[in-house]
């Protein structure tokens, strides 16, 4: 019996904890800090925005309350990945190693195009109203608000990256990575994405659709990281996603409006199934047809290389 369970736990060829109790690990040390302030009558979260209003007031509390949470998640992942697999956090894929910069700026220019081109069938089809935000009059630019403007976007892009970054950690990062390490991809990252998908349940005018769109998105980033084998991509395709919904288009980001005052203020209805409402693009069908395509173009580019790299040489 001892055999047994120690064969359970413990893979016998490399004598380190089977990957399903790495990540066990990773995630029972990472959620310490908010159970221990429960314990002491603390809080580990600001007070939530009222579900009921979308939009979401940017400022130094929120960047602040991401910076801690970035910095706990790099923590715990450097100790399992030192302690539990015998690496160094470069293994994480946040290295400034060759190519870094490459992979975050492609990141960022494929969900641009994916986020433009929902944004204009939205308009085209007449889903959604794009129009200047108060900072704009007939008389000009309005100083006092394009300024106030200027100043939540700067908060909204800190905010929005450190976010990107965190979400990247927790569902792309080490629970992802070293499950990958034990088991076939398609395993964690159907499990992970899923997760993903059903933590944005809570958010404002959530629906259906657009949880599954959050499981789509989970299974694209998830694809970025096997095609890149570092977070850079990933990242930057998380990030690029949600500045051009919020602060560049003003549409709702995950069901808020990030920062209140953006650039763009962009009004959605009908069809729903276009604008995804409330919740915003992340909640239509145009979401869904981009996701699926990025996807296949991932996981075609990434096949591709693959090929050539095996090659024989003539």
């Amino acid at each position: 019996m001892h055999q047994w369970i120690k064969y359970v736990v413990i893979n016998t060829e490399s004598g380190l904890l089977r990957s399903g109790w790495r990540a066990l690990v990773f995630l029972t040390i990472l959620v310490l800090p908010p159970r221990l302030l429960m314990a002491t009558g603390g809080s580990g979260a600001p007070d939530a925005p009222n579900k009921a209003i979308s939009t979401y007031e940017v400022g130094i509390s929120q960047v602040a309350y991401y910076l801690p949470m970035v910095t706990w998640i790099l923590i715990v992942s450097w100790f399992c990945l030192v302690f539990l697999e015998r690496k160094r956090l470069g293994a994480l894929g946040l290295e400034f190693s060759r190519g870094w910069w490459q992979d975050f700026q492609q990141g960022l220019l494929m969900s641009t195009l994916m986020v433009g081109s929902i944004f204009l069938a939205q308009v085209l089809l007449g889903a959604s109203r794009p129009a200047l935000n108060s900072w704009w009059s007939s008389g000009g630019v309005v100083g006092p608000l394009l300024r106030h403007s200027m100043v939540e976007t700067t908060w909204s892009l800190l905010l929005l990256t450190l976010a990107a970054l965190f979400e990247e950690l927790l569902y792309r990062g080490y629970a992802l990575q070293t499950l990958l390490r034990g088991s076939h991809p398609a395993v964690p990252i159907s499990i992970l994405s899923v997760l993903f998908g059903l933590s944005h349940l809570g958010n404002p005018n959530s629906t259906l659709l657009s949880t599954a769109n959050t499981i789509l998105a989970g299974l694209w980033l998830a694809a970025a990281y096997l095609k890149s084998r570092n977070l850079w991509f990933p990242t930057g395709l998380h990030l690029g996603w949600n500045v051009l919904l919020g602060p560049v288009f003003g549409l709702p980001v995950s069901g808020r409006l990030i920062p209140s005052h953006p650039l763009i203020l962009t009004s959605s209805g009908e069809p729903l199934w276009l604008s995804g409402g409330g919740y915003g693009s992340e909640g239509g069908a145009g979401a869904t047809a981009v996701l699926t395509i990025a996807i296949l173009i991932i996981v075609w580019r990434r096949n591709a290389t693959a090929n050539k790299s095996t090659a024989p040489d003539n």
